[in-house]
């Protein structure tokens, strides 16, 4: 069965607003858009909450968004400039280093220079095909980590799944297990190596 497309997705939801076709282009988008937030901030965690911020915008500010564009054009956009922040408050020089690393220049004042374009031209110019090849060798990827997580032994399976998908603090995953902090960090660490050796 052929999925709907980003453009007709954002069509039904542009002439009804109903929860229904929010909801529904919000969960088509998400995944792409998180796994694009992460190469930036280089945190999931994080990632999830830009995304989901940037998704809010797709509700309230909907009416700025012009319909001759792709819908993922204009949020991948908002998602930029809202990473774009995070790092800059987070910490200077990281910031420096993680936007080289993304291809945006600095010029000598700190400031973002004249290739900001390049950070999300390329995601402008995709198809909807490719966002939906994207989408679902993303979500197969995904697929496959819930398998590995679940094929995992009992001594890293329920700490990785806390940590994984629970999105729990280390502190609170040790609490809960009543083992050392760094016996926790040392079984997710494993554990999240040996996930991705079964998804690679």
């Amino acid at each position: 069965m052929q999925k709907t497309t980003y453009r007709q997705l954002t069509e039904n939801f542009l002439n009804t607003r109903s929860d229904a076709d929010f909801t529904a282009l919000f969960y088509r988008v998400k995944p792409g858009l998180t796994s694009y937030i992460t190469k930036m901030v280089k945190d999931r965690d994080v990632a999830e909450d830009i995304a989901i911020n940037t998704l809010t915008k797709l509700w309230t500010k909907i009416d700025q968004y012009k319909p001759e564009y792709q819908i993922t054009t204009w949020l991948y956009r908002i998602a930029f400039n809202d990473a774009l922040g995070y790092i800059n408050q987070k910490n200077k020089k990281t910031s420096l280093t993680t936007l080289s690393e993304f291809g945006v220049e600095i010029n000598d004042m700190g400031t973002v220079g004249q290739g900001l374009q390049g950070a999300y031209e390329d995601y402008e110019m995709k198809t909807e095909q490719d966002f939906l090849d994207e989408d679902d060798e993303l979500m197969e990827r995904y697929g496959n980590a819930l398998k590995a997580i679940d094929s995992l032994k009992e001594m890293y399976k329920p700490i990785v799944v806390d940590r994984l998908i629970n999105n729990m603090k280390y502190e609170d995953i040790a609490a809960k297990h009543d083992l050392p902090l760094q016996t926790i960090k040392n079984r997710i660490r494993r554990g999240k190596a040996l996930i991705e050796e079964a998804v690679a």
